[in-house]
Parts: C-alpha cells; sequence; structure tokens
C-alpha cells in the first residue's frame, strides 16, 4: 500500500475515532474545540508535517521572507538536506510552489543547493545569515547616515535668494562665484566690455583649471578657449556656476540676486541652455 493512501486512510480512521470520543466531553463547545485541537496535532504528526511556531514565521516574514519561504526555511534547518517533495512535506506548503521558494531563498543567501539529480538543499546556519544581516543592516545604515548628515548641512544654507544692491557688489559677487566654478559656467552679460578688466583674469584662471566657459553679449569680442555667441537685445546679467550658484541681475549691474540652490540651479540652466541654443555664433 502507497504510503499516501496509508495516510490518507490513517486520517479517516482518527477523525471518526475522534468524533466517537468527543461525545464524553460535557459541553459542545469544549467537544469543538478539543476535537479540533488533537485532530490537527495528530493529523500533522502523521504526516510529517512541522509545527512551526507562528512567532517565527512572523520574525522571518519581517526579515523579508515570504510565508513559503519561511516555513521551507523552517523546515530545512529540521533535516540535514532534503530534495524538493521532502521539504513540501516537511513545510505544509503546495509542491510546486516548493521551487519557488528554494529558488528565492538561495539567491537570497538562506539555503544552498548540491548540483546533482535530484537537487538536494540544505539550510545555511542561521548564526551566520544573523551575522551576515547584521553586517548588511550596519554598512547601509552607515551609508544612510553619511547621506542625512549631508542633507543637513546642506540644510543649514538658507535656500533663499540673497540680494546684492549697487554696482561694486553686483561685479564683487560676480567675480566670487565664477572663482567658485570647477566644472562649466554660463554667463549672459549685455555688454562684456564693460567688465572685461573685472573678469578677464578669473577667465583665464577657469580655462586652466579646465573649466568650460561660455559667454553671450551683445557685440562681438575676441577670447581666448572661450565660446562666444551673440544675442540681442540681453535683458539681464545671468551667471551659472557648476548647476549649483546663478546670478539674475538688472543689466546696469544695480542690482542681483545670488542663489545657492541645486535644484534651482538646475531649472535655471535648461533656460540659459535654450537661449544659448538660440544665440548665432560671433
Amino acid at each position: 500500500m502507497r504510503l499516501q493512501d496509508k495516510r490518507s486512510r490513517t486520517h479517516r480512521t482518527l477523525y471518526r475515532a475522534l468524533s466517537l470520543h468527543s461525545f464524553f466531553i460535557p459541553t459542545f463547545p469544549l467537544k469543538l474545540v478539543a476535537i479540533t485541537t488533537i485532530y490537527k496535532l495528530l493529523l500533522r504528526y502523521i504526516s510529517g508535517v512541522l509545527l512551526i511556531d507562528e512567532e517565527k514565521l512572523r520574525v522571518l516574514r519581517r526579515l523579508g521572507l515570504t510565508e513559503y519561504e519561511a516555513k521551507t526555511y523552517v523546515a530545512l534547518t529540521s533535516t540535514k538536506s532534503a530534495v524538493p517533495r521532502e521539504i513540501a512535506g516537511l513545510a505544509g506548503i503546495p509542491y510546486p510552489s516548493t521551487y519557488d521558494a528554494l529558488e528565492a531563498l538561495v539567491k537570497k543567501g538562506w539555503v544552498e543547493v548540491a548540483r546533482g539529480r535530484p537537487r538536494r538543499y540544505r539550510a545555511r546556519s542561521p548564526e551566520l545569515i544573523q551575522k551576515e544581516s547584521i553586517a548588511t543592516v550596519e554598512r547601509v545604515f552607515a551609508e544612510l547616515e553619511k547621506i542625512y548628515k549631508s542633507s543637513m548641512e546642506k540644510a543649514e544654507k538658507p535656500e533663499i535668494i540673497y540680494t546684492t544692491v549697487g554696482r561694486a557688489g553686483v561685479i564683487k559677487k560676480i567675480q566670487e562665484v565664477l572663482s567658485r566654478a570647477e566644472k562649466g559656467v554660463i554667463i549672459f552679460l549685455p555688454h562684456y566690455e564693460e567688465l572685461a578688466s573685472y573678469l578677464n583674469q578669473i577667465f583665464n584662471s577657469l580655462i586652466e583649471k579646465g573649466v568650460k566657459v561660455r559667454l553671450t553679449t551683445e557685440s562681438e569680442v575676441s577670447l581666448k578657449n572661450i565660446e562666444v555667441r551673440l544675442r540681442k537685445p540681453i535683458l539681464a546679467v545671468d551667471v551659472l556656476v557648476d548647476e549649483k550658484e546663478a546670478i539674475i541681475g538688472l543689466p546696469n549691474y544695480s542690482a542681483c540676486g545670488w542663489v545657492e540652490n541645486p535644484a534651482i540651479a538646475k531649472h535655471f540652466k535648461e533656460f540659459l541652455e535654450l537661449l544659448w541654443e538660440n544665440s548665432r555664433t560671433q
């Protein structure tokens, strides 16, 4: 007789026996509880299914395992190794689902598989998995802490527009912002010749550092290693540095606004790039 048929017959006999004996239990609610509890316990014992602690399953699910994966891993910890059909019986899960659970556990590093036919699976040491998980969590949180501290440092800088009034102050602010450039700058000036004496030396320093400088102005100018385009009219002074800082000023340099905010600078860059593309080469 096959094991499955034998178990089925045993289950039916057990259930009938428990049903008959339950009449000796005085009240119906107690009968029902007793029958259900005893039957489930004996049924699982006879069929070879493990009694898996629900608390363990909850903990494993919180660690990222599905219910079937958790049951599969717990089942494997109770045996040296097993094939999928044996694991399905121990874990009490559908046989076809066992393969998906095992594959996921192998990828997550919870289970090892021995090559061959049939394939046998075994659980990796819970202690080893615990150490690896703690190491991973510590590494992730260390990286998050760096990001957090960086964001806090940035948050300390007010993300507002600072205003500078007066020609001397505006020119000084333009020089200051340009001198911090490391990658690239885009500049729109109505009349470059008015600021040439203030900016030529800064431009030379930027070129030596490998900073890409693009200038748009109303009249032709001769500047080495700087890409120049012409546009009329230019209604404002615009300076963008490394997509981090931006200046927007009046064309007569009497006042300007300065902001150090990558989010704002990024949108400003899109606007200046559009103007640049629609300006003509000299």
